[in-house]
């Protein structure tokens, strides 16, 4: 049975089923005093039934709102939410608001923490491979090497996330750090004009492949392995649209403004969206004492853009 939202290949949308999980979503954040089953009520009268059929329960309607296939997002080994097959249904800003409004909802729920160095930024300064985000048995996360025939780099992620942002906003008072997010905003939104035209592009490949297919002109093997590499450059196309987004709704690029936006506004991906516009790398070296859980600012060296 398929997922409200999605057709049956679990991949592509429902537009009109996908704005009503938008206005369930914008109730529950929203609105003054609704409440999940009032949000369920009305989706059932509004909307109609779920795909089985059956009334909306406050169950059932959590699940949905917070699967991140709905924001075209999965969960890596990691926790960490990557970009997924599926396409989105609902901004990623506000799945993400709406998961946190749920976790804040939850007695005993640990706030999941945002790897802010995530994706390569963070970096082992023996081997040069990127750390990795990792949670301990006890709940510690962290960055960590992983390189065969290395792993001897391990850091607190907490600290060394808001420590490297405190430098990264301090740097921003330097005239010419925002000339050079400007220019490098100004590059990435110019590309995600180019990755429009080459999804649509995409998609007309995608249905040619289909008919040629389907007039038995094309072997399955060959169209299985077309359509795996208009996926990769598909999703490749929709990362640029994506920080593209995030950083189209940067405000006035004066470090005040900025300050002001990191604290109050931005939501987590935006934050990591402009850090690493900022911060090219940080290299990690290995703990001086063994075991120490004390917080040494001379273990790393960051390396801006």
């Amino acid at each position: 049975m398929r997922a409200y939202g999605h057709e049956n290949d679990g991949v592509t949308k429902v537009p009109h089923e996908a704005e009503y999980l938008v206005a369930a979503a914008r109730k529950l954040l929203e609105e003054e005093g609704a409440t999940l089953g009032g949000v369920a009520e009305w989706m059932t009268e509004s909307a109609g039934p779920t795909v089985s059929g059956r009334p909306w329960s406050p169950t059932t309607l959590r699940r949905r709102l917070r699967n991140p296939a709905i924001a075209g997002l999965r969960r890596n080994t990691e926790g960490e939410l990557v970009e997924g097959p599926a396409e989105p249904l609902i901004p990623r800003e506000l799945f993400e608001a709406i998961d946190r409004h749920f976790r804040q909802n939850e007695r005993g729920q640990v706030p999941q923490h945002v790897y802010l160095l995530s994706g390569g930024t963070a970096q082992c300064d023996l081997c040069e491979s990127p750390l990795v985000s990792r949670s301990t048995s006890k709940g510690a996360r962290g960055y960590m090497c992983e390189a065969e025939g290395c792993g001897k780099i391990w850091i607190s992620a907490p600290p060394l996330d808001e420590y490297v942002a405190e430098r990264m906003l301090a740097k921003l008072s330097r005239p010419n750090t925002l000339q050079k997010l400007a220019a490098a905003r100004d590059r990435i939104v110019s590309a995600a004009e180019g990755a429009s035209r080459q999804l649509g592009e995409l998609d007309l490949r995608r249905k040619e492949l289909a008919e040629q297919l389907g007039a038995a002109s094309l072997r399955m093997l060959d169209y299985q392995t077309a359509v795996k590499s208009l996926e990769g450059k598909r999703k490749a196309a929709l990362a640029v649209q994506r920080r593209s987004k995030y950083l189209g709704e940067l405000p006035e690029l004066t470090q005040e403004g900025l300050t002001e936006w990191w604290h109050h506004t931005a939501g987590d991906e935006q934050r990591r969206a402009l850090l690493q516009l900022v911060v090219e790398r940080v290299r990690v070296e290995p703990a001086t004492k063994r075991g120490s859980n004390k917080f040494d600012e001379q273990r790393f060296n960051i390396v801006y853009r």
